[in-house]
């Protein structure tokens, strides 16, 4: 996705499995309207996850860092960054209205009220006489779009599955380590939603954040903001059932192939530990 300034190659999708797998055997509830809340994310981290701006396609142009300093192509690492001390999340997504489900699904607008990254490693640019090394860090900046997400209930635990787009304003500046800030360099992130799980309850260490609480914008400004509520993004029946031993819990990542005899499988899970079979 092009914009202004570089390219999004691999987006937050913040910590979220997309396990798409129901669940058996449970009781079908009647799900409540989704009240106003907010929606809160770790950025994603480890191989295949990082999330980077590439600037190949849109250099930053020459005297950019400092007189003399070459136009910049390269990628930028960013990770997340605390919105709140002790709290691991570094975005915030709100949802603006309640949510009913009388049609079967539900509307709800939604808008990004909080982002803050940076980059995982210094960066040296070549500048005359001193080369400034810095980071980057990265925030949602100026009037936010809103847009929404199509919410149904679709799994016999009252759980279901929702569909959209985010779309948000963000602005990247340029630290120096003598404390000197570049002007910022602005893009419009777009990222699509597809089936992404929800539950009304939250799944074992969910993300969760009581409110009503305040962050900082990344001009330094309080943004005030309600609490989660009863929805969260990413989590399924089976991360429901605390019953539920974790190979059947994550039967979809267990991987069998034939042991030392043919009645003999060998199963292996990368998340459960000891070997079956």
């Amino acid at each position: 996705m092009r914009r202004n300034g570089g390219v999004w190659s691999v987006l937050f999708i913040l910590a979220l499995v997309a396990s798409l797998s129901g669940c058996s055997g449970c009781n079908r509830k009647i799900v409540p309207p989704i009240t106003h809340g907010v929606d809160v994310f770790q950025t994603a981290k480890g191989p295949g996850k990082t999330t980077k701006v590439d600037f190949a396609p849109n250099p930053i142009p020459a005297n950019f860092f400092c007189p003399g300093s070459p136009a910049f192509n390269g990628q930028v690492e960013l990770q997340g960054k605390q919105l709140l001390p002790g709290k691991d999340f570094d975005t915030v997504v709100e949802r603006l209205e309640e949510g009913s489900f009388g049609g079967g699904s539900s509307k709800i607008p939604v808008k990004v009220r909080a982002l803050r990254l940076t980059s995982a490693n210094p960066i040296s640019v070549a500048c005359p006489g001193k080369p400034p090394t810095g980071g980057w860090t990265c925030g949602e900046c100026g009037t936010q779009p809103t847009t929404e997400i199509r919410v149904k209930v679709d799994q016999d635990c009252g759980c279901g599955h929702f569909d959209g787009a985010l779309e948000f304003k963000t602005c990247l500046r340029f630290t120096n380590d003598d404390g000197t800030v570049t002007p910022p360099v602005q893009q419009t992130v777009k990222l699509k939603i597809h089936n992404m799980p929800w539950c009304p309850k939250p799944m074992k260490n969910a993300l969760e954040m009581p409110g009503p609480f305040t962050v900082k914008d990344c001009d330094n400004k309080d943004v005030s903001l309600p609490g989660t509520s009863n929805f969260f993004p990413g989590t399924t029946c089976k991360e429901l059932q605390p019953d539920v031993d974790c190979w059947t819990k994550h039967a979809d990542l267990t991987e069998c192939h034939e042991g030392p005899t043919p009645d003999h499988k060998h199963c292996v899970n990368p998340v459960c530990g000891k070997p079956r079979g």
